[in-house]
């Protein structure tokens, strides 16, 4: 026996002894509230325990005693609980050990929830003392008392009824006291809440949630709250509290009363007994957020906000597009997670020191137009301009960023091409062999980001390209050296003759195609590139060779783009046309072609016919791709009757008069056709026309190739134009031999083809065949540049620019001989 055991008894001895016999584990906790009212000197204590050993009594009275006071020290503690369940919980394990039958060798551990109080030496051994319960709103309750002293025979100690039980009557205390204060707790919040139990039944409605739910709580208590609101199962509410069951972690969700027009919001708490549901009206902040949804949607700009931590919490549709994800996977995404790919103007990664999120964070300030690229999920790139400005609260810290995206692609695509064809322009300035030049081009374009392969690969004008044209590119550059030279292609043959019939840029990308290009772009995808472009390189409507392009950008060859490269392939045609005819002007050798046509297919042809007249067309120039300006003179047919065919509805003529006669009637004209005239085939199939003069319907067309040109090709082209065409002569002559012509006319000649620029050789000779250098001058500025599709000031400022070149380029050369 202990010492404590001890003294009690010699306190009690010289006591009246009660009768024995009467079995302790027959106490009940009424008789033990009955004896409140007893003490150990009272007359009645002999009495009541009447039959029992005079220890025996004693021991069972204080234990009684110290059940009355753990009890009444646990009512202090949690009746009313005037301080934290925490300070209380932690008071009760402090002094629990107190009320015990051998109190230094008791240990105790009491669990509320999550949270664990127990005494510094708690250790679990066999045979503790055990009590649970569970509050209304789910917290688990639990207590847990174990002696530290075993005896020696069994190992453990023999707990007295009264210990078992006090243990139960305090957790059912703790318990009732803890879930008097959270429902007082929750009778103070001005949330609603509600609490189900594992079978979805309610346990507990508060006041405000009664008002959300329009139900009376006693009438929810207990109740299945699918068969009290029937229209709600099966939907996300039924859904998101069976998944907070399942997983044991929070979520929430909306739900809008239509006929109230109210917004609540309900955030669910699992436990293990159920969930707590938390319901809060949201209606002020939803029309506040509609509000904010129709400025933000209404925008042309992307926006993103952002919290003070930098994860994002809301976005706009643009800013959708514009970061290629959704608004669901942006949410909480913070700016510096790693799959944001964003680069500098160099193409270099930006650390998250210089993002503009992170410098707008630390300095409170704001940044307006950074601009930087991203690669989006498809792989696909985009170039962005970003203002990010800080939301501050009133003591001046962040509360939100907000960042406004602009889309730049274009502009900024744009100004990188104009860099890349730029230098292209200082080559083809400076061209004197076409080898060269098409290999320099080549490896220009491939020493930028832009373009990973280019190939020009050449093909006879005239004729459909082949795979040996597209094959046998010497000039083939890749800025990847797995890629092989020259690629080795099939599938370009399709969109070439596109390229050459129409005279446009062709291209295939991974999102945009041609039906007719499938194996192209399948091709161009399994080399690894994003897309690929034929460009023909054309110079008034004659297709000379094919620029082909390959990249691995994911936004390639857009509109402004296929613009950039079609007047790229423009300029390097011109620069090839002017090759080939300084080659024809040096040529030792020259071919004089002599072709007889009647097919009334030729306006000229027709007319001629008609009016029974001789029409002489001294110039054929172009003014566009498709319409050709003729300078001719008509005789032996009046004016006026020659502008009545030429305005038939059949030919859709452009006709000006220039000098009319009366005898012999006739006179000067201008005419616009759209490949409607012999001469006009021929010019843009490379030839020059010397001579070109129908009579009575019948045409007679002489005209200049270089020896060695595929004079089969050229009349198979005029014949599939006008079928009834005949080449009747062919006659090989060195220039030299031909012309007598004085040194300075040669000399003039010379300067006019190699010295001015395409446009300035038009407008020079327009202006000749038109009469505006005569007096007075039968045709104006105005009346010229109309017919070349020029403004009056443009036209002016060509012929200046010609007129100065052709004499400065004159006197030059003869200061030098």
């Amino acid at each position: 026996m202990e010492s404590g055991e001890r003294q009690d008894e010699d306190e009690g001895a010289g006591q009246t002894s009660p009768p024995a016999s009467t079995d302790t584990d027959s106490v009940r906790w009424s008789d033990i509230f009955e004896t409140e009212r007893c003490t150990s000197d009272s007359d009645d204590t002999a009495d009541e325990f009447h039959g029992l050993g005079e220890s025996d009594a004693v021991r069972e009275l204080r234990a009684r005693t110290k059940v009355l006071e753990a009890l009444k020290r646990a009512s202090d503690l949690f009746v009313g609980l005037s301080n934290s369940v925490d300070e209380s919980v932690r008071t009760l394990v402090t002094e629990l050990p107190q009320w015990f039958q051998h109190p230094e060798t008791i240990e105790v551990r009491i669990r509320v929830g999550d949270d664990l109080f127990e005494t510094d030496d708690f250790q679990r051994t066999g045979n503790p003392l055990t009590a649970e319960a569970r509050t209304r709103t789910g917290i688990a309750v639990s207590m847990t008392v174990v002696c530290t002293d075993r005896l020696p025979d069994t190992g453990e100690r023999e707990w007295l009824p009264t210990e078992r039980e006090l243990v139960e009557a305090l957790v059912s205390l703790v318990k009732e006291g803890i879930e008097r204060w959270e429902i007082d707790s929750l009778k103070r919040v001005s949330d609603g809440v509600a609490v189900l139990d594992n079978n979805h039944n309610y346990t507990y409605v508060n006041q405000q949630a009664e008002q959300l739910l329009g139900q009376d709580s006693k009438e929810l208590r207990g109740e299945c709250v699918w068969d009290i609101f029937p229209e709600a199962a099966g939907t996300i509410a039924e859904e998101k509290i069976q998944t907070a069951l399942e997983t044991q972690s929070p979520t929430s969700f909306e739900r809008h009363n239509a006929e109230k027009e109210q917004w609540v919001e309900a955030r669910i708490h699992p436990s293990n007994d159920g969930v707590i549901i938390v319901f809060s009206e949201i209606t002020n902040k939803k029309v506040a957020e509609r509000e904010l949804d129709h400025v933000l949607e209404t925008t042309p700009v992307g926006i993103v906000l952002l919290n003070a931590d930098g994860d994002i919490t809301r976005a706009n549709s643009r800013a959708e597009e514009l970061l290629g994800l959704s608004r669901r996977k942006m949410d909480r995404k913070g700016y510096d997670h790693p799959d944001w790919d964003i680069w500098d103007e160099a193409g270099d990664p930006i650390p998250r020191e210089d993002h503009p999120i992170t410098r707008v964070s630390e300095t409170g300030e704001t940044i307006k137009g950074v601009t930087h690229g991203i690669t989006l999920p498809d792989g696909s790139e985009r170039w962005l301009s970003s203002n990010v400005a800080p939301i501050k609260t009133e003591d001046g810290s962040i509360e939100q960023i907000i960042v406004a995206l602009e889309d730049i692609t274009v502009p900024k695509r744009l100004e990188q091409l104009i860099e890349t064809f730029q230098p292209v322009n200082e080559i083809l300035n400076s061209a004197t062999a076409d080898e060269e030049t098409k290999q320099a081009i080549c490896e220009l374009l491939t020493d930028t980001r832009e373009y990973q392969y280019a190939r020009i690969s050449e093909r006879t004008p005239g004729t459909a390209p082949t795979e040996s044209d597209l094959q046998e590119g010497t000039g083939a550059v890749a800025a990847n050296e797995s890629v092989p030279l020259p690629i080795q292609s099939q599938t370009e043959v399709a969109p070439a003759e596109v390229a050459v019939e129409t005279g446009d840029v062709q291209v295939v990308t991974r999102n945009r195609t041609d039906s007719r290009f499938d194996r192209w772009r399948a091709y161009t995808l399994d080399h690894g590139f994003q897309g690929g472009a034929i460009v023909p390189l054309q110079h008034r409507g004659r297709v000379y060779d094919l620029l082909v392009l390959y990249t691995d950008r994911g936004e390639a060859f857009g509109s402004r783009e296929q613009t950039l490269l079609t007047t790229l392939g423009k300029r390097i045609g011109q620069v090839l046309h002017s090759l080939e005819t300084e080659r024809i002007l040096h040529a030792d050798t020259m071919a004089e072609l002599t072709f007889e046509s009647t097919d009334p297919a030729s306006f000229f042809v027709s007319a001629s016919e008609q009016l029974g007249c001789k029409i002489e067309i001294r110039d054929t120039i172009p003014a566009s791709d498709e319409m050709f300006v003729h300078y001719a003179s008509v005789r032996d047919a009046s004016l006026d009757t020659f502008s009545d065919i030429a305005e038939n509805a059949d030919w859709a003529a452009q006709l000006r008069q220039i000098r009319h006669t009366e005898d012999p009637p006739g006179g000067d004209v201008e005419i616009g056709l759209r490949r409607q005239s012999l001469a006009q085939t021929l010019v843009t199939e490379g030839a020059v026309v010397t001579t070109d003069t129908v009579t009575d319907g019948r045409a007679e067309v002489v005209c200049e190739v270089p020896l060695g040109t595929d004079i089969g090709s050229l009349v198979t082209r005029v014949q599939e134009s006008f079928p009834e065409t005949t080449l009747v002569s062919k006659r090989e002559y060195t220039p030299a031999a031909k012309s007598n012509a004085h040194a300075v006319g040669r000399m003039l000649g010379d300067i006019f083809e190699t010295e001015l620029t395409d446009r300035q050789q038009q407008v020079l000779r327009a202006a000749m065949y038109g009469g505006y250098f005569q007096s007075p001058r039968r045709s104006t500025a105005t009346e010229i540049a109309d017919a070349l599709s020029l403004t009056q000031s443009t036209f002016s400022y060509h012929l200046r620019n010609a007129q100065q070149t052709l004499f400065e380029r004159l006197f030059d050369r003869l200061q030098r001989q």
